[in-house]
């Protein structure tokens, strides 16, 4: 079951990212990385890396990804598409997505075997044999690690991003004409 979610989720993320690369729109790329982002999390969650998966989802495909979504629609870099072209080969790919959830959620809907697994499993890592994360304590490491020994250098993250955001819309500003 691992093997078969892990191909379907690589043969997602391969597809995504090289949609990614051959997107004419810079929107489109953006959503495209968020795909791979989410990609990326199912990987970690079929490692046994609950925390990480948290983290990329919240971090990466939440957070900086709306700061790049903010500086692309600041700098408006989009070209503009005909109407009859609008997100052509994305509403097949929608569709199918739509239908794939649909499907899951009727499925746990319905109590499948997995879903009562999921519900019953406390810290037994889904059946998968690992030691859940609340037990091995690797959220508190990381939060101390965090906190302590990184806190400067989290802190000048935080200033460069800021100071990237103010960047961007000091040059996307409009310049009224002195002329």
């Amino acid at each position: 079951m691992e093997f078969l979610i892990f191909s379907v989720f690589a043969v997602v993320s391969v597809a995504a990212a090289l949609l990614m690369v051959l997107q004419r729109n810079a929107m489109y790329s953006a959503l495209f990385l968020v795909l791979i982002f989410f990609c990326l999390a199912v990987f970690y969650i079929l490692l046994g890396a609950y925390f990480l998966a948290v983290v990329q989802v919240a971090v990466y495909a939440g957070a900086i990804m709306v700061l790049m979504l903010f500086v692309i629609m600041l700098l408006n870099v989009a070209y503009p598409e005909p109407v009859d072209r609008a997100l052509g080969l994305l509403r097949p790919i929608g569709w199918a997505s739509a239908l794939v959830l649909a499907s899951l959620v009727a499925w746990i809907a319905a109590g499948s075997p997995g879903a009562s697994v999921a519900r019953t499993a406390s810290g037994a890592g889904l059946a998968l044999g690992t030691v859940g994360v609340a037990e091995a304590g690797h959220v508190q490491e990381v939060a101390v690690t965090l906190f302590s020994k990184y806190l400067l250098p989290f802190e000048m993250t935080s200033i460069l991003l800021l100071a990237a955001i103010l960047g961007a819309s000091v040059l996307a500003r409009k310049r009224p004409d002195h002329a």
